[in-house]
């Protein structure tokens, strides 16, 4: 009797890495949420001391510096695991996909630093927005590392007539989403610690309010002061959050939709139903979650969760795409499938 074949421990340590930046975009949104990306406005070090000796008992004496000083530790921690996981792959492995990934996610990580660096230096929310968008780049590649590490791509199920209609589908989609995470991001960013609109499905009580005339916009900044407590917001930012609210809905009925479509067909493989399934309820759960946002007055822990599960979705939707074209292009035309092994060096 044949054993079933075991993913290779560098596969594991890729899946690791994988898990570790989904908990270091958590903590960053956090520190976004809670507007701690200043709380230490130094860098490379903390308040002149060295990032790793400093003192326990002045990072837990206020609640933000623990925050960014958490996150900047974090970083450090995925940092090395990411060029420990190149490393491994580098010396065990052959296949140029599983090195060009490794290596791309080494630069990545390397980069973000720098940049998240600087956001702290020159004290700029533009930078903190491209800091936010390549940490999902960064996410998709560690996760396509591991996809290429695994058993399905050096062996994956043969693909059908549809697999290139899913990968376009799938990949169509996961772009939307990310340039709603992009939105999502420059909100955010550009506007941190308050909703530019607290109210859903209506803006300030009206379906569309003129907001871009100054006297409406002013009477509702009149409103923020008064009723809120709030500070004022401006034109660009409700228009940032009523794009990113439509977008938001489109992404998840179009998701429900690709993945009703999908799964019809009886050639449809199994790992594309279970994937497609995971994918629209994480469709759902991040349309709750930004509902829920809202109805919070922007709550830190359903705003950073709306984040974490927007990373998912990204990464999810990415990797379909990326097993479907793994599928495509071992199937011969007009023959069977073919496989190519790639075998780690001894």
């Amino acid at each position: 009797m044949s054993s079933i074949p075991r993913p290779a421990p560098v596969y594991r340590a890729a899946c690791f890495l994988v898990g570790s930046i989904l908990f270091l975009i958590t903590i960053g949104g956090q520190v976004t949420t809670k507007v701690a990306g200043m709380a230490v406005p130094d860098w490379p070090g903390t308040f002149g001391h060295n990032m790793l000796l400093f003192p326990w008992s002045q990072m837990t004496a206020c609640a933000l510096v623990f925050l960014e000083h958490s996150h900047r530790l974090v970083a450090s921690g995925v940092g090395l695991i990411t060029l420990g996981v190149m490393a491994w792959v580098w010396s065990t492995r052959r296949d140029r996909w599983a090195r060009g990934l490794s290596l791309a996610a080494a630069l990545l990580v390397v980069a973000q630093g720098i940049l998240g660096g600087q956001r702290v230096l020159q004290v700029s929310w533009v930078l903190g927005l491209m800091h936010a968008c390549l940490a999902q780049v960064f996410l998709v590649v560690a996760g396509s590392l591991a996809l290429a590490l695994s058993l399905f791509w050096s062996n994956p199920v043969r693909s059908d007539d549809l697999s290139k209609d899913r990968m376009r589908m799938v990949w169509a989609l996961t772009g939307v989403v990310f340039l709603q995470t992009i939105l999502g991001a420059l909100m955010r960013h550009e506007g941190p610690g308050y909703l530019s609109i607290p109210d859903f499905p209506k803006i300030y009580g009206q379906w569309l309010p003129a907001f871009w005339q100054p006297k409406v916009l002013q009477g509702i900044n009149d409103y923020r002061a008064a009723e809120l407590q709030w500070p004022v917001t401006t034109a660009s930012l409700m228009t940032w959050q009523i794009l990113h609210r439509m977008l938001g809905v489109l992404a998840a009925i179009g998701i429900l939709a690709g993945a009703v479509w999908s799964v019809g067909p009886s050639s449809t493989p199994r790992w594309w139903r279970h994937g497609v399934t995971l994918w629209a309820a994480l469709a759902g759960t991040q349309v709750f979650l930004g509902v829920l946002t809202i109805w919070s007055g922007r709550l830190p822990e359903i705003a950073t969760l709306h984040v974490l599960v927007g990373a998912s979705l990204t990464l999810t939707g990415w990797l379909l795409g990326f097993a479907s074209w793994r599928s495509v292009q071992t199937v011969r035309p007009g023959g069977p499938a073919t496989v190519r092994l790639q075998a780690p060096i001894r």
